[in-house]
């Protein structure tokens, strides 16, 4: 077999040195850091101001999963996530043994997170071993196994059009790795920067190091999440910007490069922030959107179900919009007689769409479209 050869002649190679920046043009990035620390303040208060914000905040961290994941081609959607997660939660022996790879995937950057989040809110630091600990869960089964989940890269890895073979870009070599790691840990840590400005070169820098064999993409857009918690941007480790670096890749994808090729520090952080004041409103909007639908539905669900238990039922399918219907029946707190009678109700009413019809002992599995809708991506 001959050895596939690559074009690097147009390749730019990582900036040895050069991290982080000496100087940054405060002056152009005065505006968007206040649009974007105001954008991020006035999400940080509606999220804290809702009644029970995890039933909101939940469907924007599966939606950031598929949006993330996707930038990576892995193409999934986020009913594809919820089943596969129904399916988990109903104890289906080996659930992803007939799910795609992608899916697969997004289910396990939206774990990977979640485990992520939850590590820092019981006091981990954000350091080198829970990045590769979020890693190691990323890469733990499907396409990615091979790939070394939780170390280093060995080998030289590229960024390009494997197809064409052109190299568009050449990471950090292996061996200067480790003490950039720590450098890079060090800076997120440390900086005497403003938070944002930091969270944007971390991210930048992470991507240019490109650590891993794969996963970069995913982990380093986890880490945004994961910083504006840690340097107390926001006060639950819940923002998700995907969906705009998915929405304008190419332009993510450029003014990444150039920080390499140009040492253009400065736009790099000025696209960041549009970014943040971008998807802060956007998810603004989007979480307004899923309260606003909780609202009504409270009024129909009491209508159609009749019965004390209507709060409880309509909460079980905002958390879960996709479940198999013993899982229903076990967890929704409603008695048992009264649980199945109403997710009958539910469906004869138009608002339970049945995926999979009820097989011998294998409940139901159902989907609650209008919080699906909302979240299609």
């Amino acid at each position: 077999m001959i050895a596939k050869t690559y074009d690097l002649s147009a390749a730019v190679h990582y900036h040895t040195g050069a991290f982080p920046p000496a100087s940054l043009d405060y002056e152009a990035l005065l505006g968007p850091l206040e649009d974007a620390a105001a954008s991020l303040a006035r999400y940080d208060a509606k999220m804290a101001s809702m009644v029970n914000s995890e039933l909101f905040l939940a469907p924007l961290r599966r939606q950031d999963a598929v949006s993330s994941s996707r930038m990576e081609g892995t193409i999934s959607t986020i009913e594809e996530l919820y089943r596969l997660e129904a399916e988990e939660d109903a104890g289906t022996p080996d659930p992803y043994r007939e799910a795609r790879n992608d899916d697969v995937e997004t289910w396990l950057y939206s774990s990977a997170l979640r485990n992520a989040q939850q590590a820092l809110s019981n006091g981990a630091p954000l350091s080198e071993y829970m990045i590769r600990a979020a890693h190691q869960h990323l890469l733990s089964f499907g396409r990615g196994a091979g790939k070394r989940p939780g170390s280093y890269k060995l080998e030289q890895n590229y960024i390009g059009d494997d197809r064409r073979g052109k190299i568009q870009y050449v990471p950090i070599a292996p061996e200067h790795l480790p003490g950039a790691m720590a450098d890079l840990v060090r800076f997120m840590n440390e900086g005497g920067m403003r938070p944002l400005i930091r969270t944007a070169l971390t991210h930048v820098e992470f991507e240019a190091l490109h650590p891993f064999e794969d996963g970069n993409g995913r982990i380093g857009r986890m880490l945004i999440t994961l910083m504006l918690w840690k340097l107390g941007i926001i006060s639950q480790p819940n923002f998700f910007v995907s969906g705009y670096f998915e929405a304008n890749k190419d332009e993510y994808i450029e003014k990444m490069r150039a920080v390499s090729a140009r040492g253009e520090w400065t736009g790099w952080v000025v696209f960041f922030l549009q970014a943040m004041h971008a998807q802060a409103r956007v998810n603004i909007q989007t979480a307004d959107s899923i309260f606003a639908l909780h609202h009504d539905m409270r009024e129909r669900f009491r209508v159609i179900l009749n019965s004390q238990y209507h709060d409880q039922a309509l909460d079980f399918v905002f958390a879960s919009p996709i479940f198999r219907n013993d899982r229903f029946v076990e967890r929704s707190g409603i008695p048992a007689s009264s649980a199945r009678i109403m997710s009958r109700r539910l469906v004869d009413a138009g608002l339970l769409r049945t995926i999979v019809p009820a097989a011998g002992r294998r409940a139901a599995l159902y989907a609650f479209d209008p919080l699906l809708d909302i979240l299609k991506v």
